[in-house]
């Protein structure tokens, strides 16, 4: 593995080579000479790796959390609990509490166990009440900013490698397609809590939503399925992106990162997780997510979804897909099954599909259900079209109304049959911990009860406690969401599409308080 001492020159100077070497030399080498390749979750060519992946999860839970090989360990590298949780916690006393050596552990054991506490506290303290340090490897997921993709990636990479230290074969780790509308339920392998002959299924998980029961189960409501909605996928949005994270004056066009991490990356986590006694628990938070063995999947066809856009032509005056320029020259670390630290950092990351792993399809669908939902020309400069008159709140299990009006000056808006339609959410914020799917509903002005299905949604996924890194596992403030079927169905029934009732109901399940400080509404 990636040795501590090793310095920076040495390691970018080898990249992919240097790692294999590496993991070759440790007894980790157990990769085939073409890349593994990554399958979708539904077909018959990933039950191997489906059945690998599940013996790995047993076992790693079974280990102890300082544990690199357990389960408990590699969850807490994306997030922790901040107290009170013997799986993962960083508040100072809980955290150490962790790294205590059981009775009778011999001189390796106490040797190992001092190794992984200072290979996870790091050596830079955050604060006295905090176990952890800047240059730790625990509580590293970067959200809503441009290092998510690749930090991900590398973290899927390394979590792979522990995967096959654990079952002793080659891995690669299966994807979940939930655009495809075959795959919109939630995987049948992940479902059951037992497995057939009574014993324990590793790939279940207790604080999951009841709508990723099976479809067929009577208590799962009609208005609820399939699982994973249109509306939480806002796919074509993200797809049309022709930068990766920057984006126009007025905010519509932030950036393929920015808006699949919107959707579908954050309506995904919400749809899954759970709140509890206004806990969000499982996917429903960064502290919890990577607990549950549906995350990784949700990540690995995240990965595909970037790669397919990362390797689109680019049209005239477009900017590079690849802009290595925005990103730190310092590797994302994390660490070897013998403690050791290891990482890549997002340049190097860029070219590991092909060379590390590959998969079975880049393609969001299949070519049979859909081409590539890319425009052949930019999309037209956006024009607002009306908006609030002031925040909306919307509490726990309940819904809010506001009434749009038209911009001030802007005169009649002008309708074309092929004009896109586009709502932005701004300054949204959740009092304590953000968690839940949020529908939006469209109608006219004098209309009674929402209308039909939603013509969107929006996600909460984030924490309180991501202060404590400065970046990792905030909330965005901003949702830019597509509406356009919504508002050519009411536009045919006579509505003005600057006069526009907008309904937000929280969902009842899993979704927290809301403010959301202004909405607009966009033509284009």
């Amino acid at each position: 593995m990636l040795a501590a001492a090793l310095d920076r020159r040495n390691f970018v100077a080898g990249g992919l080579t240097t790692l294999a070497t590496l993991l070759m030399e440790s007894g980790v080498g157990l990769r085939a000479q073409t890349p593994p390749v990554r399958r979708e979750v539904h077909g018959p060519a990933a039950a191997p790796m489906l059945q690998l992946y599940k013996r790995a999860v047993k076992q790693m839970q079974d280990r102890p959390v300082w544990d690199p090989t357990s389960w408990w360990f590699q969850a807490n590298i994306h997030w922790t609990p901040r107290q009170d949780d013997t799986r993962g916690c960083f508040e100072t006393n809980c955290f150490n509490a962790l790294f205590q050596p059981p009775t009778g552990a011999t001189p390796e054991v106490l040797a190992r166990i001092q190794a992984s506490h200072m290979l996870v506290a790091g050596e830079v303290p955050l604060g006295p009440s905090v176990g952890v340090g800047r240059d730790r490897i625990w509580l590293k997921c970067p959200h809503h900013m441009y290092d998510f993709l690749p930090w991900h990636r590398v973290y899927l990479y390394f979590f792979e490698r522990i995967v096959e230290s654990v079952v002793g074969e080659p891995f690669a780790l299966p994807y979940w397609n939930y655009l495809d509308p075959k795959y919109r339920d939630f995987p049948p392998p992940f479902r059951p809590a037992k497995e057939t002959d009574g014993s324990d299924n590793p790939l279940y998980y207790p604080d999951r939503s009841p709508l990723c029961r099976d479809p067929n189960d009577p208590n799962v409501p009609a208005t609820e399925k399939p699982l994973i909605r249109d509306t939480d996928l806002n796919w074509q949005t993200a797809a049309e992106q022709r930068f990766f994270e920057r984006g126009e004056v007025l905010g519509l066009d932030r950036g393929f990162s920015f808006q699949l991490e919107s959707a579908p990356h954050d309506q995904v986590h919400g749809r899954i997780g759970v709140l509890k006694g206004g806990i969000p628990l499982g996917m429903a938070t960064p502290a919890l997510a990577a607990r549950d063995p549906i995350f990784y999947l949700h990540h690995s066809n995240l990965d595909r979804l970037w790669e397919w856009w990362r390797t689109q032509p680019p049209l005239d005056g477009d900017p590079p897909r690849t802009p290595d320029y925005i990103w730190t020259q310092e590797p994302y670390l994390f660490a070897s099954p013998d403690i050791q630290k290891v990482g890549l950092a997002a340049e190097e990351a860029l070219g590991m599909v092909g060379t590390a792993y590959s998969y079975d399809q880049l393609a969001p669908l299949p070519t049979a259900v859909a081409g590539s939902p890319l425009a052949v020309s930019s999309p037209r400069p956006p024009s607002r079209i009306s908006r609030s008159g002031g925040a909306l709140s919307i509490a726990p299990s309940a819904s809010a109304t506001t009434q749009l009006s038209p911009e001030p000056g802007a005169g009649a808006p002008v309708v074309s049959p092929s004009s896109r339609w586009i709502l932005r959410l701004s300054e949204v914020s959740s009092p304590a911990a953000p968690s839940g799917v949020f529908d939006i509903y469209l109608d006219a002005p004098a209309a009674g009860a929402v209308a039909g299905q939603p013509a969107g949604s929006f996600a909460l996924f984030g924490t309180a406690d991501h202060a404590i890194a400065g970046h990792a596992g905030q909330m965005a403030t901003e949702k830019v969401i597509e509406v356009t079927s919504r508002m050519r169905e009411l536009i045919a029934q006579g509505v003005d599409p600057a006069n526009v009732r907008i309904t937000v109901v929280s969902t009842s399940t899993n979704a927290a308080a809301v403010k959301i400080g202004r909405i607009e509404l966009f033509s284009r």
